[in-house]
């Protein structure tokens, strides 16, 4: 991939020629598992899709899947529901393809003109994207492994879960290249600012750059609009087990004589710490990413070497026109708001180009803290009125296979459950 080909012979650690690099072996293990096939084209330099015959099959099956699923979907013991939430954002994805492929060649462009206005320069350690890109990759395969095997003798449910959780997961895997990529770039661009120029390549770097700036918030934005459907999936995951948890399983059990506020199933533990640290590592790159964009604005507007700047316009009658951020601001064709610090929008819901929703990191962070504190003072609160946890094991038949004439399997859901005897 050209991308991966600096315009210089000496690598620093750890470069963004590096972590392309990368990238590429992620695309051919998609490339494996049929997720998406792409060739890059080196006449036009663009990405195209190619062949699709397998992808197609792939559909197909994942289409048959879904639709047995529903004859079993009241049989299902864990993760029931999940299937189905899985699989929207993937419908999603296929639904907006050549969308993402349009804004991946507009990534290729940018990377090349930045490549070729920065030169030498552009060949800068981003030893925290490559951190980021390795632990995303390893909690993705831990997660999907342990998910798979969490479904104890049974490969019907294994088989019908599969490509849709496949397909989830590397979702999450693109969104989080995006963002380490975005994140990249920055940490480049902020070289303009660092680096020892002179005062007329400064600036004359600073004008193509500013061009870029204003293109990568475009990106950023198609980003947050390509994968909202999965960020709300996600939400809604969390969410809900916490609700089952908290709502749906309390109330009374009359025949043990008490009162049950919370249940809590081992696996549903185990599930919620894995999304946390999923989407926590996503909101981890989404704020790296900001930091290096806010470091950039601020040291624009607080740099006294580029702040002002008198240029010589003979046809015009005003000889000495000041030539500030402002100015270029408006000369490369960004907006006010795109100059100032801001909350990156990381879901945004859009109907042709008109937005309808936007969701800022803050607001999830918030959101994620509102149920953790919450999950935290209830057995607080609990405790000191008399409740007490006990650990319980609740024997299941695995009607699932019966249903599918397979042999049958008992197994047991171990859980926490937060409750008070009732006096008789």
């Amino acid at each position: 991939m050209p991308l991966s080909a600096p315009l210089h012979k000496l690598h620093n650690l750890l470069c963004v020629c590096h972590i392309v690099s990368y990238f590429d072996y992620q695309k051919t293990v998609g490339h494996l598992l049929c997720v998406y096939n792409l060739r890059f084209d080196e006449a036009s330099q663009e990405f195209r899709f190619g062949h699709q015959i397998f992808i197609y099959i792939m559909y197909f099956w994942s289409f048959m899947l879904l639709v047995g699923y529903y004859h079993l979907y009241s049989l299902y013991f864990i993760d029931r529901g999940s299937f189905v939430i899985y699989a929207l954002p993937c419908i999603y994805y296929v639904v907006l393809k050549r969308s993402m492929l349009r804004t991946l060649n507009e990534m290729v462009r940018l990377h090349s003109d930045l490549q070729s206005t920065m030169g030498t320069l552009f060949c800068v350690s981003v030893k925290r994207a490559f951190f980021w890109s390795c632990l995303i990759t390893i909690e993705i395969a831990a997660v999907f492994y342990w998910q798979i095997m969490a479904i104890d003798n049974e490969c019907q449910q294994r088989f019908y879960i599969f490509a849709y959780l496949l397909g989830w997961h590397f979702l999450l895997l693109l969104q989080v290249n995006s963002y380490i990529w975005l994140q990249s770039l920055y940490v480049v661009i902020n070289q303009v600012l660092t680096a020892n120029l002179r005062y007329k390549e400064r600036w004359k770097m600073l004008r193509n750059v500013l061009k870029t700036h204003c293109q990568l918030s475009g990106i950023q934005r198609d980003i947050s609009h390509y994968f909202s459907v999965h960020i709300g999936t996600v939400i809604f995951l969390i969410s809900f087990c916490f609700y089952r948890s908290v709502v749906f399983e309390s109330g009374f059990d009359w025949e043990q004589s008490r009162l049950v506020l919370m249940s809590v199933e081992l696996w549903q533990l185990r599930y919620l710490a894995n999304m946390f640290f999923l989407f926590g590592t996503l909101l981890i790159v989404v704020w790296d990413y900001k930091t290096e964009k806010d470091k950039f604005l601020e040291g624009l507007w607080k740099s006294k070497g580029i702040s002002r700047r008198i240029l010589n316009c003979r046809k015009s009658t005003r000889c000495n026109q000041t030539l500030d951020v402002v100015d270029m601001m408006l000369l490369t064709g960004n907006q006010p708001c795109e100059m100032m610090c801001s909350d990156v929008t990381i879901c945004e819901i859009r109907i042709k180009q008109d937005s309808i929703f936007n969701l800022e990191t803050t607001s999830i962070i918030n959101y994620i803290r509102l149920l953790m504190l919450n999950m935290c003072l209830v057995p607080l609160v609990a405790f000191s009125n008399g409740f007490e946890f006990s650990f319980e094991q609740k024997m299941f038949l695995n009607i699932t296979s019966r249903a599918l004439d397979s042999t049958n399997y008992n197994f047991t859901l171990d859980s926490y459950v937060l409750s008070l005897a009732l006096g008789e």
